[in-house]
């Protein structure tokens, strides 16, 4: 995982900056998240997944293998284990899963696995021009976000704002210019890949740090089954196929967070 922290940082320094004391926040982050009933954590020898049931979707943002471009050997097992335990226990399949933008391996495999891109967050760095605002909710012409602190195992060395809404008529040089004068360090923007909103963030200046894929995980060696309305699929994976994945073991924590 401290492999994944650097390259990630090297990514997005703002973004994707640790924290001073990572390893035992995350670890204190991840058992709570292993306790709950509604997540899913696996690992192998060489990489792990954690999965937490979100209404109609799967979300899998810790997910993690040690050796660079092995994304496409315990990476993906790992993401149809996830989905075959979904299907097992009659919660869909479908999941949503972010990565760095620039994480080309575990790109490839996402899109290997049939997962489609659907949102980018679109970053800018600012230079804050006032004393930090109180954290909470901002609304302003055309958008709205929450501005506050990063999750508590980034540093980005301040507040962030996250936009949640931005209508077609939002301005993007207001966003930018009303988060820094809140006193963020960081302003995100949504969007959908291939957007005029996508394009113009590209023109101002803003790049992705996050990409968010979605979809139901099937191996690219598996046959497709032909639906009775003609369309076909890939058929779902056995969970026998999967029987060197290993869970909540006594040293889980330890080896992921490391």
């Amino acid at each position: 995982m401290e492999q994944q922290r650097q390259e990630y940082a090297a990514y997005s320094p703002v973004f994707w900056r640790p924290a001073k004391n990572v390893i035992d926040l995350h670890a204190q982050f991840l058992r709570g998240l292993i306790s709950s009933e509604t997540t899913i954590a696996l690992r192998t020898d060489g990489g792990f997944i954690i999965c937490q049931r979100r209404g109609d979707e799967g979300f899998v943002d810790d997910f993690a293998v040690k050796q660079p471009g092995s994304g496409n050997g315990d990476g993906a097992a790992l993401l149809l284990a996830v989905a075959d335990r979904l299907r097992v226990m009659d919660h869909p399949a479908e999941l949503r899963v972010v990565t760095a933008h620039a994480d080309q391996p575990k790109l490839s495999m996402l899109a290997s696995l049939s997962l489609r891109l659907v949102e980018q967050w679109w970053v800018r760095e600012l230079r804050p021009v006032a004393q930090s605002a109180v954290p909470g909710r901002i609304t302003g012409p055309g958008f709205s976000g929450l501005f506050g602190p990063a999750p508590p195992v980034y540093d980005p060395g301040g507040l962030v704002f996250l936009a949640k809404r931005v209508g077609e008529d939002a301005d993007i040089a207001v966003i930018e210019h009303q988060a820094a004068a809140l006193g963020a360090v960081l302003a995100i923007v949504p969007a959908a890949p291939g957007t005029i909103r996508a394009d113009e963030l590209q023109q101002q200046g803003w790049r992705v740090a996050p990409d968010w894929y979605l979809g139901s995980p099937v191996s690219p060696a598996t046959p497709r089954v032909r639906r009775s309305d003609g369309s076909s699929d890939r058929a779902p994976t056995s969970m026998s196929a999967w029987e060197r994945l290993y869970i909540r073991e006594p040293e889980w924590l330890q080896v992921c967070c490391q």
